[in-house]
Parts: C-alpha cells; sequence; structure tokens
C-alpha cells in the first residue's frame, strides 16, 4: 500500500469533524425530523382510517423531504471538506432540490442501466441451450459473462455513494454518472477499500448511538405501555416504531420515533462527510471522457442545425438616389485648356521656346 494511498485512507479519520458542522447537521436532523414526523403521522392517519394508501402517500412526501434535507445538508459538508465558506440555508436547501432531481435520476438510470445488462446476459445465455452447439456457446460465454455481472455489481453497488457526491461537487447530470462509473472501473478494489474502511469507522458510532436510543426507547416505552414489552418484542429499536404506531402508544410513539430519525441524522452526517472523502481521494485524476465526448457530439450536432437551419433573404437594396444637379453649371465647368500667350514662352511653364518646338523643353508641353 502506498504512501499516498495511506493518506488518503487516514483523511476518513476526520469523517468526525461533520458534528462540527452545525449548519449541515441542523439541515439533516431538522429534515429527518420534519420528514420522519410526515411519516409517522401517515401511519397514525393510516391506521386510523384502514387505508393503506393514505399511509404510503403521506410516508411518500415525508421521504421527499428527507431526500431534500439530505443533498442540502450533502452541499454543506462538500463546502466543509473542500475548506469553502459553508452556505446558509436558503441556498443549500435550493440547492438540494436540484441535487435530489439529479440524484433520483441518476439512481433510476444507473438500475436501469444494470437491468438492461442482466438482460443482455439472460439473452446470451439462452444461446447455451442450443442443441449440438450449446456446450460451445456456453464454454465461450459462461466465463465472460460472469466478469461483466460482477463488473456490473460493482458499479451498482458502490458507484452510488460516489455519483452522489459529484453531483455534490457540481458535476453535470452525465458527468456525474461517468465519473463515478470510470472510477469504479479503473479503481474497483482501492474504492472497495476506501468504503470498508469507512465502514469500519462509522460502525462504533452506529453501535453506541442506536445501542443507548433503543435502550431508552425499550424503558420509556414501557413506562408508557404500563409495563409491556410484548409490544416490542421481536420487532426491537427503529423497526419497532410501527408498532409504537398501532400499539396504543399515541404520541408517544411518535416522539420516540423522532429519537430515532435524529439518531440516523447524526449517524448519517458521519457517513455523508466520509463518502465526499472517498470521492475525494479516489476520484484524484479520473476524468469524465464520456461526459466530454458526449458534449462534444451535442456540439456537433448544435453546430450542423445552425449551419443547416434555413436562412432570411435580405431584401433588395434601394437604388441610391441621383446626385443634384449643381445649381451653378458654369462653377464646375472644365477650365479651359492653357493657350501660349506669346510666341516666345511656354504657355504652361513659361520657359523661353523657339518657333519651331513642337514640346516645351522644360515641362513637355505640347506646342503644336
Amino acid at each position: 500500500m502506498t504512501v499516498k494511498t495511506m493518506n488518503n485512507l487516514g483523511v476518513l479519520l476526520r469523517s468526525y469533524e461533520a458534528l462540527h458542522n452545525w449548519r449541515a447537521l441542523v439541515m439533516l436532523a431538522g429534515s429527518f425530523v420534519l420528514g420522519g414526523l410526515v411519516m409517522s403521522g401517515g401511519m397514525v392517519a393510516g391506521a386510523g382510517a384502514g387505508s393503506t394508501a393514505v399511509a404510503m402517500l403521506v410516508g411518500l412526501i415525508g421521504a421527499l423531504i428527507i431526500i431534500v434535507g439530505a443533498n442540502a445538508s450533502g452541499l454543506m459538508l462538500v463546502d466543509q471538506a473542500y475548506d469553502q465558506p459553508v452556505r446558509g440555508f436558503a441556498t443549500a436547501f435550493l440547492g438540494g432540490v436540484q441535487a435530489a432531481l439529479f440524484v433520483i435520476g441518476l439512481m433510476l438510470l444507473l438500475a436501469l442501466g444494470f437491468g438492461v445488462v442482466m438482460a443482455v446476459v439472460f439473452v446470451l445465455s439462452l444461446l447455451g441451450r442450443i442443441p449440438g452447439v450449446g456446450s460451445i456457446f456456453g464454454f465461450l460465454l459462461g466465463g465472460p459473462l460472469v466478469v461483466v455481472v460482477a463488473l456490473a455489481l460493482a458499479v451498482l453497488l458502490l458507484s452510488g455513494p460516489l455519483m452522489v457526491a459529484a453531483v455534490w461537487h457540481g458535476e453535470g447530470f452525465i458527468a456525474s454518472l461517468s465519473r463515478a462509473i470510470g472510477i469504479v472501473l479503473r479503481r474497483p478494489l482501492e474504492v472497495f477499500m476506501h468504503f470498508l474502511v469507512l465502514g469500519l469507522l462509522v460502525f462504533p458510532a452506529v453501535g453506541f448511538i442506536f445501542g443507548l436510543v433503543a435502550a431508552g426507547s425499550m424503558a420509556v416505552g414501557s413506562y408508557f405501555a404500563s409495563g409491556s414489552f410484548e409490544r416490542f418484542g421481536g420487532m426491537g429499536g427503529m423497526w419497532g416504531m410501527g408498532g409504537m404506531m398501532s400499539g396504543g402508544f399515541g404520541g408517544a410513539g411518535v416522539s420516540i420515533s423522532l429519537v430515532w430519525f435524529l439518531a440516523w441524522a447524526v449517524v448519517s452526517l458521519i457517513y455523508v462527510l466520509g463518502c465526499i472523502f472517498v470521492y475525494r481521494a479516489v476520484g484524484e485524476g479520473v476524468g469524465s471522457e464520456a461526459a466530454d465526448l458526449i458534449g462534444q457530439k451535442l456540439a456537433q450536432f448544435k453546430q450542423k442545425l445552425d449551419d443547416n437551419r434555413p436562412r432570411p433573404v435580405a431584401p433588395p437594396a434601394a437604388p441610391a438616389p441621383a446626385a443634384p444637379a449643381p445649381a451653378d453649371s458654369a462653377a464646375v465647368a472644365p477650365a479651359p485648356a492653357p493657350t501660349a500667350t506669346s510666341a516666345g514662352h511656354c504657355p504652361a511653364c513659361g520657359a523661353a521656346v523657339g518657333a519651331d518646338d513642337v514640346f516645351c523643353g522644360h515641362c513637355g508641353h505640347k506646342l503644336k
């Protein structure tokens, strides 16, 4: 392992500095609490009305609130990771809305791409069922298809966080996708090791925080439920929120569930900053050639459209107006040719000439 790789892995220890970014913490915790409150209210309303559709619709709204808040918080953490002034709440929220749209679209596109790869692999595997020559196709395609599926799984699992970090970093839609996939395809083991180290660093915080919250939820919940632990049995912790909603906990269940959302916010904040550090470490020196190629093709296509676009025909120029005739024709009349004033001198320069001279010997004027 090189010194550079050690330094890149060592920077992941700074992931806990995310808790010092109070703006990002407030944004993420606020979105988690608000989204969790909406989702919990939807569960209560759905249970009261006996309608699963109501609970799902309200839950979707709560999930969107959390997604927008998480992206806004990610933009603030990017500012911290690159030693830039942390942007304000309004700017981060507006940027989070746009980033959320990009992230949702990119995740759907990534899942669609993986589905296409698996569909192609399935179609090619049908060649192995052809009687007689199926074994030959199986031998030629089996191993390569395993490599293709393995790379597709690596891209699906590892490029997601890198793609989100690229969006927060300011990359475009296509550039974020191509850059994340390019990093994973070029450095799959390095990316995996960074995420493995990040997970090992974040896991103690997850166990510690969730362990404390779970113990507190069990104790307080049992008090509100008259000492009944059965409602928590087999569910525990975060998974027990639905039971608290429908098990008669009422307002106490909603309040306890919000504490879980706060715990998720704290842990997520640490992990998000770590993902940004991973993206900065493994993305060094990896460009987005695919995005550049697509941009060049789009520019060429636009240029062709401009070249083939009909041009407006310019109207014929009006004839220039005739110059007005001079008021005094005598003023512009050509001057008469100079005539000889004396027989012995040139009428042009006045030099002495002979009577038989045809031209003036001084200025060349024609005398005859």
